[in-house]
């Protein structure tokens, strides 16, 4: 179905016949046009993985009724065809729709421009989840070679906002899922990585979804648990164990009731004479004061 609102551009078939093609082709260049849908490739770089679709359906039913007002940005990639650097939703949109042209920003950049490109725009959403916003700033370390500090320049953001989005991606799948469908915030997946051990992490996810508890409550259990416990006495030696069962035996025999000798390796410890009857304790006293 065609669009019946009023282009924002000139469409390319009379720009390309307006004088020779080296002129028509740098005309081409950075300006809007209306483009046929069907000439526009999917960006193959798009940082998006999840699309809501009921969002999308309302998009499409404003794009029908009012027309695209943001246009979208592509690049040319042949004579014919046109390949979507940013506007992926309003592209879907537009083709639930049934528009058959849409309004669009011819831009002229390579592949790993493109890529720079597509990529900072979109981490620049506000709809876009952590774990979509940690992968954008991945590639765009790993794929156009930016440090983190440049990452933080291109999208606006302070470099240690970016290292910790970054470290989202530590997380095991499950918790990277929660946080993909918003089940788990960005703040509660920070605390989390508190934790080295990923049972750990899983289990407080758990009590968090289930308690509903504030980032502030997870970072308090968070240093409860890697709170180290008191170191352990040192165990005597084999050899001091002997003697001590010795002595033990004897002083039984002294005063013919239970006793346990506690030891350390410091030399010092307690004995312990045990009674169960009010004669017998005046019978080991007497023994003892004697």
């Amino acid at each position: 179905m065609a669009s019946n609102k009023p282009a924002l551009g000139r469409g390319l078939g009379a720009l390309l016949q307006e004088e020779g093609p080296v002129r028509s082709q740098q005309q081409l260049v950075d300006s809007t046009f209306e483009i046929e849908i069907q000439k526009i490739q999917s960006n193959p770089y798009q940082p998006r993985l999840d699309f809501d679709q009921e969002a999308l359906q309302a998009l499409a039913k404003s794009i029908h009724q009012l027309g695209i007002i943001q246009p979208l940005t592509v690049r040319k990639v042949a004579q014919d065809s046109f390949e979507l650097i940013s506007g992926e939703r309003r592209l879907r949109a537009a083709r639930m729709a049934g528009l058959d042209r849409v309004p669009a920003y011819v831009r002229s950049a390579d592949t790993e421009e493109m890529l720079e490109m597509a990529l900072v725009e979109n981490v620049q959403r506000e709809d876009l989840n952590p774990v979509e916003v940690a992968l954008g700033y991945q590639r765009l370390v790993s794929e156009c070679g930016l440090r983190q500090d440049q990452v933080a320049r291109r999208v606006g953001k302070a470099r240690s906002a970016v290292t910790n989005t970054l470290r989202l991606l530590r997380l095991p799948p499950r918790i990277q899922a929660a946080l993909r469908e918003r089940k788990l915030t960005a703040g509660h997946a920070r605390a989390l990585l508190g934790l080295s051990d990923e049972a750990r992490q899983l289990q407080l996810m758990e009590t968090i979804q289930r308690d509903r508890l504030s980032v502030r409550q997870v970072e308090r259990r968070v240093d409860r648990l890697n709170a180290k416990p008191p170191p352990a006495p040192d165990k005597p030696s084999e050899r001091s164990l002997l003697e001590l069962r010795k002595y033990e035996k004897n002083l039984r025999a002294r005063y013919s009731t239970k006793v346990r000798l506690l030891h350390d390796t410091s030399g010092k410890g307690k004995i312990e004479l045990h009674y169960y009857s009010a004669d017998e304790l005046e019978r080991v006293l007497e023994l003892l004061l004697g």
